[in-house]
C-alpha cells in the first residue's frame, strides 16, 4: 500500500539560517529590497531570511541554528521558499496559482479534456484542466521522523476572457456572478492574479460595471472582473459564442469522461509522473537548495506503508444478554433474531398517517402493502416492516391530497388532530428538491410534524412506483429507529471506565457566496452515544450560533452528565472517559471548557479526548494489488488500486487516515478516487498556561480508531457501513436540519426536547 506522500531528504539534522528580530515594518522593507532574490517569512518574533540567488557577500541579519525537526515550522517554510523558487527557475513556463498549497495548471493539450472539441477561436481561453496541488507535510510514521511533499489532482475550469472582452462580443452580463483579479503587489508574472467572488453584475456603464456585493453597490472596471467559472456560467456563454447544441456537447463530454477522468489506478500514475518531473533530471535527483546551505532532495517514489492496526467489523448484539449476534452482517442477525430491544419496544401497534396525491392512491397503497408484509420471493425484505421487526401490527390511515402544496398537506394534519399518529409517511414529487429552503414544502411540513412531536418519513413519487427489496428494508430500518426503535447495538467497551461518545456537528448558513457575506456556523450539541452505540440522548436540541458555542457546550455536558449518571447509576469517584468527535480542528478554549467542567463536577475523575474527523485532507491510499470488482454480468471493474475498507495508517502519534470506502462500497465506476477519512486526536497548542489538564487527555489513538471505524456501522439510514461514524452522521443531521427549518416561520427546536427526544427523527 503506497501513500500519496514524497519524502524530502535532508542530510543534516541542525542547519544556520540569518534572522532579525520582528517588525512589519522590517519584514515589508526587507520583501521590497531584496524579494526578487531572497525569502522572508516570520516566526515567533524572528524573521528568517533564506538567499536564493542573491550575493554571497551581502550581510542581512545574524546567522542562527535551528534543528531540522526540533525546530519543525521553520523548516517547513524554509522547504516550501526554497521548493517555489526552484521550481519557477525549472519551469519558467508555468504561474502557479497559489504559493501554498502550491498549485499549478498543466500545460499539457491532452490533459485538456475539451480542446479538441471547442471551436478554434475558444481554444485556450476556455479549458477544463488538471489543477495539480503540492502540500508539504510533516509526519513520524512507525518511529521515523520526516518530511514530504503530498501531491494531489483535481479537475478546474479555465476561463480567460474577461467581462471587458465579453461586453464587446455582446454578451448579456447583467445578472452574471462575477470574480474580481487582482495582481498582488511583487507578484507580478510570479503568481496568478487573486480571484475574489464579489457579487453579481447589475448595470454596465462604458469600460466599468455597477456590481451588487454584499457591501452594497460598487463599480469595477470590466477588465478586471471575470465570470464565476461554474458550469451553468459558462455553459450560458457557450451557447452564446457557438450554439446550445455545441454548448451541451461539450459539457456532456466532462460527464462523460468522469469514469475515466477519476480512474484511480490512472489517479495513482498521474501523480507518480508528476512526482517524477519535479523531483528529478533524466533518473537524477534535483537538488534543492539556498546559498546559505539548507539543501535537500525529494523521492520520485511515494512512501510504502502497511496497517497501522487490524480494524474489525464488529459484533452485532440482538438481545440484552448479549447472546443474540451476528460477526458479519447486520440485516442477516436482525432477519434471524429480530431488534435489539424488541422485548421493551413501544409502540407494538403504531399508527401511520399516510398521505399521498389522489393520482397516486393506487402506488402508495402498492407501496406500502410491500412496506408493511414484505416482498415474499426477495432475498432482504421476506417479513416486511411487521415481523422483521416483532411489530404486532400497523395501522396505516392514507389519506389524499388534490395538489402538491403546503396548504393541503397542512389541512390533513389539521383535520386528523383527534389523535397523534406514532409516525407520518408523506409522498413527495422530486420536484421539492429543486425549491429554495425557505420555499420548500419539505422543511415547512417537516417542521408542522415535527413540532407536534410525530417524526416523518418522505417518500418521492418516484420511489412509490419503482421500489424494489433494498429500498423497502432501508427505508423499514429508518422508520424503526424514528419511532425510537434501538435495531442492534455493539459489544460494550470491558473498560471499569464510564464512557459517553458525544458527537459535535454543524451545519453553515449563509446569505450568499459572495466574499463579504455574513455566514453564520451553526453547531449541533446533540448526539449522546453510550459505548455500545446506543443513543442515550440529546441534552436540549438547539441550533447554536458559533459564537455561544462554549457556554453551551459546558452547559449541555453537565447536564446531561448529571443525567446519565442517575440513569445508569454511577459512583462516586467513578472515571468517566468523555471521547468528543467533533467538526474542526479545535483552539486551547475547549480545553478550558472541560477543565471547567472538571472543577464543576467533582464527583468523578474525568477523562477526555477531542477528536477531529474530517475528509479536508491531502492524503490518498493506493494499493496496486487491488484488481477491482467487476459487476455480475459486466465487463466493467470499479475499484482498482483502491485498498479495502478498513486499511490504515498512523501518520503520528495523534493522527491516523482510514479507508472507509473500498472497491466493494463504491457503487458505480463514477465515484472513482474514494479519500479516507483522518482521524486526530486534537492536544492543546502553543504555550497552554494549564499543564495539569494533560494528565487529564485520553491518548489511545489505536483504541478511538477502532470505536469510529465500529460506530460507521450504526448509521441507521441503512445496513451499508458508511464513511461517517454515527455521532458525527448524526450532529451533522440534526445541525443541517434544525438549520434549513429556522427558515421555517413559526418554527421553534424546543418541539424536539420532549416526545422526540431519545427518537432518531432526523434520519
Amino acid at each position: 500500500m503506497e501513500l500519496n506522500f514524497f519524502p524530502i531528504n535532508i542530510e543534516f539534522d541542525k542547519y544556520q539560517i540569518n534572522i532579525e528580530g520582528y517588525t512589519e515594518e522590517r519584514l515589508k522593507e526587507l520583501r521590497a529590497l531584496y524579494n526578487s532574490t531572497h525569502s522572508f517569512f516570520r516566526n515567533d518574533d524572528y524573521i528568517y531570511i533564506s538567499n536564493k540567488e542573491g550575493d554571497e557577500n551581502l550581510q542581512l541579519g545574524t546567522s542562527d541554528e535551528r534543528h531540522v525537526f526540533n525546530d519543525a515550522e521553520v523548516t517547513s517554510s524554509l522547504i516550501k521558499h526554497i521548493f517555489f523558487r526552484t521550481f519557477k527557475e525549472r519551469f519558467p513556463k508555468y504561474t502557479p496559482i497559489d504559493f501554498y498549497p502550491f498549485r499549478f495548471f498543466s500545460e499539457q493539450l491532452k490533459d485538456d479534456i475539451i480542446y479538441q472539441d471547442l471551436p478554434d477561436k475558444l481554444k485556450n481561453k476556455i479549458a477544463y484542466k488538471k489543477l495539480i496541488e503540492i502540500q508539504l507535510r510533516h509526519i513520524k510514521n512507525k518511529g521515523i521522523e520526516r518530511f514530504g511533499f503530498v501531491i494531489n489532482i483535481r479537475r478546474n475550469w479555465i476561463f480567460n476572457l474577461s467581462c471587458l472582452d465579453l461586453n464587446e462580443e455582446g454578451y448579456n452580463l447583467i445578472g452574471v456572478e462575477v470574480l474580481h483579479t487582482e495582481i498582488l503587489p511583487g507578484l507580478q508574472d510570479i503568481l496568478a492574479p487573486n480571484e475574489d467572488f464579489i457579487g453579481e453584475i447589475i448595470e454596465i456603464k462604458g469600460y466599468s460595471a455597477k456590481v451588487r456585493t454584499n457591501n452594497g453597490v460598487e463599480i469595477y472596471p470590466l477588465k478586471e472582473l471575470y465570470i464565476r467559472k461554474t458550469k451553468f456560467n459558462i455553459g450560458n456563454y457557450l451557447s452564446f459564442a457557438t450554439s446550445q447544441q455545441i454548448s451541451d456537447s461539450i459539457l456532456n463530454i466532462i460527464e462523460s469522461r468522469r469514469s475515466e477522468v477519476y480512474n484511480t489506478k490512472k489517479h495513482y500514475e498521474a501523480i507518480i509522473s508528476i512526482a517524477k518531473y519535479i523531483f528529478s533530471i533524466k533518473g537524477e535527483s534535483v537538488l534543492f537548495q539556498n546559498k546559505d546551505g539548507f539543501c535537500f532532495t525529494v523521492d520520485e517514489k511515494p512512501l510504502t506503508v502497511n496497517n497501522s492496526i487490524e480494524l474489525k467489523t464488529p459484533t452485532f448484539i440482538y438481545d440484552y444478554a448479549g447472546t443474540k449476534t451476528n460477526n458479519t452482517n447486520a440485516d442477516i442477525g436482525l432477519s434471524n433474531f429480530g431488534p435489539y430491544d424488541s422485548p421493551n419496544f413501544a409502540p407494538k401497534t403504531p399508527s401511520v398517517l399516510s398521505i399521498c396525491h389522489r393520482a397516486n392512491r393506487g402506488s402508495f397503497s402498492n407501496f406500502l402493502s410491500s412496506l408493511h408484509l414484505g416482498i415474499p420471493n426477495s432475498n432482504y425484505f421476506k417479513n416486511g416492516l411487521l415481523k422483521k421487526y416483532d411489530l404486532h401490527e400497523i395501522n396505516f390511515d392514507i389519506q389524499e391530497i388534490q395538489e402538491y402544496n403546503v396548504e393541503e398537506y397542512f389541512k390533513i394534519i389539521k383535520d386528523n388532530d383527534e389523535y397523534k399518529p406514532d409516525l407520518a409517511i408523506i409522498e413527495i414529487p422530486d420536484s421539492f428538491k429543486r425549491l429554495s429552503d425557505d420555499q420548500n414544502p419539505y422543511y415547512k411540513i417537516k417542521a408542522k410534524l415535527l413540532a407536534l412531536e410525530i417524526p416523518v418519513q418522505y417518500v418521492t413519487s418516484r420511489i412509490i412506483n419503482n421500489y424494489d427489496q433494498y429500498i423497502l428494508n432501508s427505508i423499514a430500518l429508518q422508520i424503526y429507529a424514528k419511532i425510537g426503535g434501538t435495531p442492534w447495538v455493539l459489544p460494550s467497551s470491558r473498560s471499569v471506565d464510564r464512557e459517553i461518545i458525544i458527537g459535535i456537528g454543524h451545519s453553515k448558513i449563509r446569505q450568499n457566496q459572495f466574499s463579504g457575506g455574513n455566514q453564520e456556523r451553526i453547531v449541533g450539541i446533540t448526539t449522546f452515544l453510550s459505548s455500545d452505540g446506543q443513543y442515550l440522548l440529546g441534552d436540549k436540541v438547539k441550533d447554536v450560533p458559533f459564537d455561544d458555542y462554549f457556554n453551551e457546550l459546558l452547559k449541555s455536558l453537565k447536564n446531561s452528565i448529571k443525567r446519565l449518571s442517575n440513569e445508569h447509576g454511577w459512583s462516586e469517584g467513578d472515571t468517566v472517559r468523555l471521547i468528543f468527535h467533533i467538526f474542526k480542528p479545535i483552539k486551547n478554549t475547549e480545553f478550558d471548557v472541560i477543565s471547567q467542567l472538571i472543577k464543576d463536577i467533582p464527583e468523578y475523575k474525568i477523562k477526555f479526548a477531542f477528536v477531529t474527523i474530517s475528509k479536508s485532507h491531502p492524503y490518498l491510499l493506493f494499493d496496486k494489488n487491488q484488481p477491482g470488482i467487476k459487476k455480475y454480468g459486466s465487463s466493467i471493474v470499479k475499484g482498482e488500486y483502491i485498498p479495502n475498507r478498513g486499511s490504515n495508517v498512523f501518520l503520528d502519534d495523534e493522527t491516523c487516515v482510514v479507508q472507509m470506502f473500498g472497491a466493494n462500497e463504491l457503487k458505480t465506476t463514477k465515484h472513482g478516487m474514494s479519500s479516507p477519512l483522518q482521524i486526530k486526536i486534537r492536544t492543546p497548542q502553543g504555550k497552554y498556561d494549564d499543564n495539569s489538564i494533560k494528565d487529564l487527555l485520553f491518548y489511545d489513538l489505536n483504541y478511538i480508531t477502532q470505536q469510529i471505524f465500529s460506530f460507521t456501522y450504526l448509521s441507521w439510514r441503512s445496513f451499508l457501513p458508511g464513511e461517517q461514524p454515527a455521532t458525527m452522521l448524526y450532529s451533522n443531521l440534526i445541525s443541517k436540519l434544525l438549520g434549513k427549518m429556522r427558515k421555517v416561520q413559526g418554527w421553534d427546536p424546543d418541539s424536539l426536547n420532549y416526545g422526540l427526544k431519545r427518537k432518531k427523527w432526523f434520519l
